[in-house]
C-alpha cells in the first residue's frame, strides 16, 4: 500500500488483471502519484494485464487533474493492450463524470455502485 498526502492507493494482482483501490483525494497534488503507480503496475516485471480495475468506493474528491489523470491512464492503457475499468464510483465523483462528459469516454461499471 502507497500513500501520498491524501491518497492512498492500495494493488492487488491477479494473473492477468490487477484492483487499484484508492481512499482519500485524487486533485493536483495526488493525480500524478496514482499516474506513477499505474505506469510501475504497467511496466512491472513484463508481465501483461489486461485488466486493470480501479475502486473509487472510498474516493472523497476528484478535480480537473484527477479526471485528467483517469483519462490519461485510460488512453495508456488503451496503447498496451490493456483494459481499464473505473469500479464502485460514488454518486458524487459519477456526477463529475456526466458534467464533464467522460462518461462517454471511460469505462465505468455501473453495476458496482454510484451510479
Amino acid at each position: 500500500m502507497d500513500t501520498l498526502n491524501r491518497l492512498t492507493i492500495a494493488i492487488s494482482l491477479g494473473p492477468d488483471r490487477a484492483r487499484v483501490f484508492l481512499r482519500g483525494e485524487l486533485d493536483l497534488a495526488t493525480a500524478p502519484f496514482l499516474h506513477k503507480q499505474i505506469d510501475d503496475l504497467l511496466d512491472g516485471n513484463g508481465q501483461h494485464r489486461s485488466l486493470v480495475l480501479i475502486d473509487l468506493a472510498e474516493v472523497t474528491f476528484c478535480d480537473s487533474s484527477g479526471l485528467r489523470a483517469l483519462l490519461e491512464i485510460h488512453n495508456r492503457c488503451q496503447r498496451v493492450g490493456t483494459t481499464v475499468r473505473l469500479t464502485n464510483v460514488p454518486a458524487n465523483i459519477h456526477r463529475i463524470f456526466e458534467i464533464t462528459g467522460i462518461t462517454g469516454v471511460l469505462n465505468i461499471d455501473t453495476n458496482s455502485g454510484g451510479g
